[in-house]
C-alpha cells in the first residue's frame, strides 16, 4: 500500500520490519491506539460489554489469576487489576521500564501454587544500560505487590538499538514449567542460533533454573539451555489448551504471512529462512497461516476449554485468535485446520483470554485501553414442571416459580393426572384441581377441568391437556413469586404433573426460579422437577437444591430426612448428583456464593452450567426413606 493509502490506517499503531526502515508493507505492532472503540460485530446470539472501565494507558497483555481477578499489563510499567468487574484504583505493580517502540511491560503469569506462595511473574524491559528484557517474580499481598519482593528470574540478552520484536508472552505449561516467548530484536539471524535467547520460546523452572530435559540442554551452554524452540520472529502471544499438553504459538510475520504454530519441543519454525508454509524438512510448517490482505499481526490466542461452558458446545476445543490491524477475531478448528470469522469492528486488540466464567475477553488499546467481555446470551427457562405424588393436607403438590423483569409475563399452567397412565404411571391422580396463588397466598386463578374456562386460549397456545378432567389456565403475571398448587378433587390422591410454560419468551421478563414441594415415596413416587431452557444460544448457570430436614421449621411434620439429588439430560444421561451438599468443595463454594447454602448438612445441592435443552432433577430418599421434600431450581445467570 502507498503512504497516502496507509496514513489513516496506521495513525494509531506503528509498523516495524527488520528489513526496512519505512513503515510500508511491514509486519505490525503498535505504539498507541487513541481512537474510540466502537461495538464489535458479533455472531447472532452473542453480546459484548465493557469490562472494568478505561485503563488510562496502553495495555499489552492480560491474564486471569487463579482466584478470578484479571491482571492487565500497561506498556509503561503498571499492572492493573479488575476485581469483581471493577478496575481497582491502585495498581498492583508499578515498574520503571523502557517503553520505547515495542518495549515495556509485556507479559504476566501466575505460579501454579499461587494460592499458597502468591507468586506473580512479569516480563519487562529494563531501562538502564545495558537495556534488556527480564523476567522477574513478585509476591502478591492482596491486591498490591509486597514491597521489596522482586526476585530476578531470568535476564535476557542485551538489546540492540532496534526497539521492536521483543515478544513478551509468558505462561506456565501443564508440566509446571514457565514458558517465555522472546522476539528476535529485529535481527533474523538471532532466531537460528543457539548462542542467544532471542527469537525463541524458552522453558525454565519457576525458580529460574533450567530443566535438564530441555531439548537443547546438552547442545547449548549457560542460559541458552533454556531454549525450547527456535526460528521465531516475534512470538508475542501463545497459549496452552487446558486439560492437554497442546500449545499454539502465534508468530507475527514480516510482509506476507501470520502464523499459528504447533508448539513442539525442539522445533525450528524457519524464520528468517522461511515465512508461512514450507516444505523444507528442516523446519516445522505452521498449522495455520493467513496473508496480509486481511491483517498484519496476529496478537492473541485462546483455546475454548473453560471450567464453565458458556458458549455453545460447538466452540469447545476451538482456538480464538485476533489481528492487531485487521480489527477481527477468528476461530480456528484444530480438527479441520480451517478458521472462520467470529467478530469484526474491533479497534487494535492485543490479547485474548477465555475467562473462568466461560466468556471470551479481549484487550483493546482504543480509548485509553479497555477490556471487553463477549458472552453468549444465556438461555432462559421456557418450561418448568414438577411430578410428584399428590396426597391430602400437607401432601399436596406445590410448584413455585418467580417472574422477573419489568413487563408482565404471560404463562400457561397445567395440572396433568389421568394422561400420565400413557407413560406407565400406574397410580395417576384421576381428577387434578389447579390453583395459582400469589406470594401472599391470595388466589390469582383456579381451574378444575380445563374446558370449563379458557378452552379456546389453551388450544391456541398448544396447551390443551389430553384428558378433559385435567386442569389448565393462562395468566399474565407481573414480576413476583407464585405457587401452583395441585390437589385431588374430593380428596383424591395419586401422581400428578404440574407444568408452567413461558408463552412470551421474547419479552424482557423471564421465569427465573422454580420449586416443587411434595411427598417423596419410592419407585415412581419420587419427586421430579423438569425444566427446559432455550430461546438463546448460551449456557445458563443453574443451582438446584433438594431440601428435607429444614422443612420442619416451616410446619412440615414428616419431612424427608435425607434427600438425594440427581440431574439428567433429555437422554437420561446423569450430569451431576449429590447426597450431602458440603461433600464436594467446589460445588459447595458455588452454592454458598449464590446465597443458597442449605441449612442442614444432609440436604443436597448442585451448581452447574447447562446448555439449552431439557433437563430433569430427581429427588429420592436415601435408603428408600420417605417424606415431604422441596426441590428448587434457580437461574443464576
Amino acid at each position: 500500500m502507498s503512504l497516502v493509502q496507509s496514513t489513516a490506517a496506521m495513525s494509531f499503531f506503528r509498523l516495524s520490519n527488520l528489513r526496512c526502515k519505512s513503515i510500508l508493507g511491514c509486519g505490525a505492532f503498535f505504539i498507541l491506539a487513541a481512537l474510540a472503540s466502537p461495538a464489535a460485530t458479533l455472531p447472532p446470539g452473542f453480546t459484548e460489554t465493557e469490562f472494568g472501565g478505561s485503563l488510562s494507558g496502553a495495555p499489552t497483555a492480560m491474564e486471569f489469576s487463579p482466584d478470578g481477578r484479571l491482571f492487565i499489563c500497561l506498556q509503561t510499567g503498571q499492572v492493573r487489576i479488575i476485581k469483581n468487574g471493577s478496575l481497582l484504583a491502585t495498581p498492583f505493580l508499578s515498574l520503571s521500564v523502557d517503553s520505547s517502540g515495542e518495549r515495556g511491560l509485556l507479559g504476566v503469569a501466575f505460579d501454579p501454587n499461587f494460592f499458597t506462595n502468591h507468586y506473580v511473574y512479569v516480563y519487562y524491559t529494563v531501562p538502564t544500560f545495558p537495556i534488556h528484557n527480564r523476567v522477574s517474580r513478585f509476591t502478591a499481598a492482596g491486591d498490591v505487590t509486597a514491597p521489596g519482593s522482586e526476585v530476578v528470574i531470568l535476564n535476557l540478552d542485551n538489546l540492540s538499538s532496534a526497539t521492536n520484536h521483543n515478544g513478551g508472552a509468558l505462561h506456565f505449561g501443564p508440566d509446571g514449567k514457565l514458558y517465555i516467548g522472546v522476539g528476535e530484536n529485529a535481527n533474523g539471524a538471532n532466531a537460528q542460533t543457539l548462542s542467544n535467547l532471542l527469537g525463541k520460546v524458552l522453558r525454565i523452572n519457576s525458580s529460574g533454573s533450567i530443566p535438564t530435559d530441555n531439548p537443547f540442554y546438552n547442545s547449548a551452554t549457560g542460559n541458552n539451555r533454556a531454549i525450547w524452540a527456535l526460528g521465531l520472529r516475534n512470538p508475542f502471544t501463545f497459549a496452552f489448551q487446558p486439560g492437554t499438553t497442546r500449545m499454539f504459538i502465534n508468530d507475527v510475520g514480516e510482509s506476507t504471512y501470520e502464523e499459528i504454530n504447533d508448539g513442539i519441543a525442539g522445533s525450528n519454525y524457519g524464520w528468517p529462512v522461511t515465512e508461512g508454509p514450507t516444505n523444507n524438512p528442516s523446519f516445522r510448517s505452521p498449522i495455520y497461516f493467513y496473508q496480509h490482505d486481511i491483517g498484519c499481526a496476529i496478537v492473541g490466542g485462546a483455546f475454548y476449554n473453560p471450567p464453565v461452558l458458556q458458549f455453545p458446545s460447538s466452540y469447545l476445543g476451538k482456538y480464538f485468535f485476533a489481528d492487531l490491524c485487521g480489527g477481527w477475531i477468528h476461530v480456528f478448528n484444530p480438527a479441520s485446520g480451517m478458521a472462520t470469522d467470529f467478530a469484526s469492528g474491533i479497534n487494535t486488540s492485543v490479547d485474548l483470554h477465555v475467562g473462568p466464567d466461560g466468556a471470551l475477553y479481549y484487550l483493546d488499546r482504543g480509548s485509553g485501553g479497555q477490556v471487553f467481555r463477549v458472552s453468549a446470551l444465556p438461555a432462559q427457562a421456557l418450561n418448568i414442571s414438577g411430578r410428584a405424588a399428590v396426597e391430602t393436607g400437607q401432601g399436596v403438590a406445590i410448584s413455585g416459580f418467580i417472574v422477573t423483569g419489568t413487563v408482565p409475563k404471560r404463562v400457561g399452567v397445567r395440572a396433568i393426572g389421568p394422561s400420565l397412565a400413557n407413560f406407565g404411571i400406574a397410580d395417576a391422580l384421576m381428577d387434578p384441581v389447579l390453583q395459582l396463588n400469589r406470594a401472599d397466598g391470595s388466589l390469582v386463578m383456579a381451574n378444575d377441568n380445563w374446558k370449563n374456562t379458557q378452552q379456546a386460549q389453551l388450544m391456541a397456545a398448544g396447551l390443551a391437556p389430553a384428558n378433559d378432567t385435567e386442569a389448565a389456565l393462562i395468566a399474565t403475571l407481573p414480576a413476583g413469586n407464585y405457587s401452583a398448587i395441585v390437589s385431588g378433587k374430593n380428596g383424591g390422591t395419586g401422581v400428578a404433573l404440574a407444568e408452567v410454560y413461558d408463552l412470551d419468551p421474547t419479552s424482557n421478563s423471564r421465569l427465573a426460579n422454580v420449586s416443587t414441594r411434595a411427598h417423596v415415596g419410592t419407585d415412581s413416587d419420587v419427586l421430579i422437577s423438569g425444566f427446559i431452557t432455550g430461546n438463546r444460544i448460551g449456557a445458563t448457570r443453574v443451582a438446584i437444591r433438594a431440601l428435607g430436614p429444614s422443612l420442619q421449621k416451616f410446619g412440615i411434620a414428616n419431612p424427608l430426612p435425607d434427600p438425594q439429588l440427581a440431574l439428567v439430560n433429555a437422554n437420561g444421561t446423569l450430569l451431576a448428583s449429590d447426597d450431602d451438599w458440603q461433600t464436594h468443595q467446589a460445588q459447595a463454594a458455588a452454592i454458598t456464593s449464590y446465597g443458597l447454602a442449605p441449612s442442614n448438612n444432609l440436604e443436597s445441592a448442585i451448581a452447574i452450567s447447562l446448555a439449552p435443552g431439557s433437563y430433569t432433577a430427581i429427588v429420592t430418599g436415601k435408603n428408600n426413606r420417605t417424606g415431604v421434600a422441596l426441590i428448587e431450581v434457580y437461574d443464576e445467570q
